[in-house]
C-alpha cells in the first residue's frame, strides 16, 4: 500500500514536470536571448511590436507624440503586416529621415510606404554549403527627403536571422542616418553630371560560418542633364567584399573565387548595357575602371564617366560579359594560397545601363564566392555562396 502511494506521488510529479516543460516550451525562445550583455546605444531606439528581449540598453516602447531628436525605430515584420494602421506612422517617420530596421522578416513592409523609391528584394541564394537563403530577416530603410520632392533611400538588408544581424542593422543606421535627422536639409553626393540616389548594403553576418562573410555596397548614380527624351541611363558601382573565415572565425576557410553579375534586360527587353569594367585583367596589380556615356550616344548631349580604381593582389579577372545579352560579367580568380586569400578582399566593378526616358531602375544583380580549405595533400572548395537580388526602384 506504501509502495503504491509513493508511486502514485512520484507519478504526479512526472506529469507536473511534463507540464511545466511544456508550458516553458511554449514561450518565445528567441536567438541568444539572455546570453550576451545588452548594446550600449547612444542613439535611442524606439521598437514597434514585439520586444527585443533586451538587446540594447537605451530602448523604448514606440508611441505617437514621441520625442523630435534623432532616434532610431525597429519594427516587427510579422506585427506590422498585421496592424496596416501603424503604416502611416512608419512612414511620418521615414519622411522625417528617422531610420527605420525590420526585423524577423515581411521585411516589403517598409519597403512598400512610399511609392516610386528603392525596393531591392533577395530573390534567390544559397550558402557555400548548399543551404538556400529563404530570405530577409532584417532590413534597415533610411530615406533622406530633400527639397521639391526628392528623396534618396539607402537600404540594409541581411538574411541572417540571429541577434548580430539586428546589431549590425543598427551600426548601419547610426552611420547613415542624416547628422540632423527631422529636418529636409540633407545633401547628396554629385560626380560631375552623376548623382549618387541609393545605396544597398548586404551582408550574410554569421549565416555562412565558418566559411566567411559576404559584404556588399552597391551605389546607384542616375545621369543628369543628358539631354535625351528618349533615354534615361543609371550607373552601378560595385563595391563587393569577401571576409574569409580563416580570419573571421580562425577557420581555415579562404576566399578563393568571388562573382558579380548585372543582367541589364533580365526583366525589360529594351533596357540596354551601355558601358561596363573592367575586362579580363591579368598580372596586373590595380585595375582602373571607367562607365559612362559619350555624347552622341543614344541622344545623348553630354559625355559623363565615373571613374575609380582597386587593387589586384594575386588576383585575376576574368570578363564572362556579353552584349548580345546585355549581361556585364565577372569572375575575380584569387589565389587562396596567397595573403589576399586570408584577409578581407573587396572588388569593385561596374555598369551603366541604358533605359527608355522614365523608366525606374529594374534589373538583377548577383553576388557570390567560393571558399577554400587546405588538408594535408590538397584543397577542399565550397560551392558557390551567393545572393541575387532585384534591384528596383518603382
Amino acid at each position: 500500500m506504501i509502495k503504491k502511494k509513493i508511486f502514485s506521488i512520484l507519478l504526479g510529479l512526472f506529469v507536473v514536470g511534463l507540464a511545466a516543460a511544456g508550458a516553458f516550451a511554449s514561450e518565445p525562445s528567441p536567438q541568444n536571448a539572455g546570453t550576451e550583455e545588452p548594446i550600449k546605444n547612444t542613439v535611442p531606439v524606439y521598437y514597434l511590436g514585439r520586444d527585443l528581449y533586451g538587446v540594447f540598453e537605451n530602448i523604448h516602447p514606440f508611441q505617437k507624440g514621441i520625442p523630435k531628436e534623432a532616434h532610431i525605430l525597429i519594427v516587427d515584420g510579422p506585427y506590422v503586416a498585421e496592424h496596416p494602421e501603424t503604416k502611416e506612422s512608419l512612414k511620418d517617420e521615414l519622411l522625417r529621415g528617422i531610420p527605420i530596421i525590420v526585423v524577423n522578416g515581411h521585411t516589403e513592409v517598409i519597403k512598400s510606404l512610399l511609392p516610386h523609391q528603392f525596393k531591392p528584394e533577395i530573390i534567390g541564394g544559397k550558402t557555400p554549403d548548399g543551404r538556400p537563403i529563404k530570405g530577409e530577416t532584417v532590413c534597415g530603410y533610411i530615406v533622406y527627403p530633400l527639397s521639391e520632392g526628392v528623396l534618396v533611400t539607402k537600404v540594409f538588408i541581411s538574411p541572417d536571422p540571429g541577434r548580430r544581424a539586428v546589431e549590425e542593422a543598427y551600426r548601419w543606421a547610426v552611420r547613415n542616418m542624416p547628422s540632423n535627422a527631422g529636418t529636409l536639409d540633407v545633401s547628396i553626393e554629385s560626380t560631375g553630371d552623376w548623382t549618387q540616389i541609393y545605396q544597398l548594403d548586404f551582408s550574410t553576418v554569421d549565416l555562412w560560418e565558418p566559411y566567411g562573410r559576404l559584404n556588399v555596397r552597391s551605389l546607384y548614380y542616375k545621369l543628369s542633364n543628358d539631354g535625351s527624351y528618349t533615354y534615361d541611363w543609371y550607373s552601378v558601382h560595385v563595391r563587393q567584399q569577401s571576409v574569409p573565415g580563416e580570419y573571421l572565425w580562425d577557420s581555415g576557410w579562404k576566399t578563393a573565387d568571388m562573382y558579380t553579375w548585372i543582367d541589364a534586360d533580365y526583366y525589360n527587353s529594351d533596357y540596354f548595357l551601355s558601358d561596363y569594367a573592367p575586362t579580363t585583367t591579368v598580372g596586373s596589380t590595380t585595375v582602373g575602371v571607367s562607365i559612362g556615356v559619350s555624347a552622341g550616344e543614344d541622344g545623348a548631349s553630354i559625355s559623363a564617366s565615373l571613374s575609380w580604381s582597386y587593387t589586384l593582389p594575386d588576383v585575376v579577372v576574368y570578363d564572362q560579359s556579353d552584349y548580345y545579352l546585355e549581361l556585364a560579367k565577372w569572375w575575380h580568380n584569387v589565389d587562396e594560397g596567397a595573403p589576399v586569400g586570408s584577409s578581407t578582399y573587396q572588388i569593385e566593378p561596374g555598369a551603366t545601363i541604358r533605359v527608355p526616358q522614365g523608366s525606374p531602375m529594374d534589373w538583377v544583380e548577383h553576388y557570390g564566392a567560393k571558399y577554400g580549405k587546405k588538408t594535408l595533400f590538397w584543397w577542399d572548395y565550397t560551392t558557390e555562396g551567393y545572393v541575387e537580388f532585384h534591384i528596383y526602384s518603382g
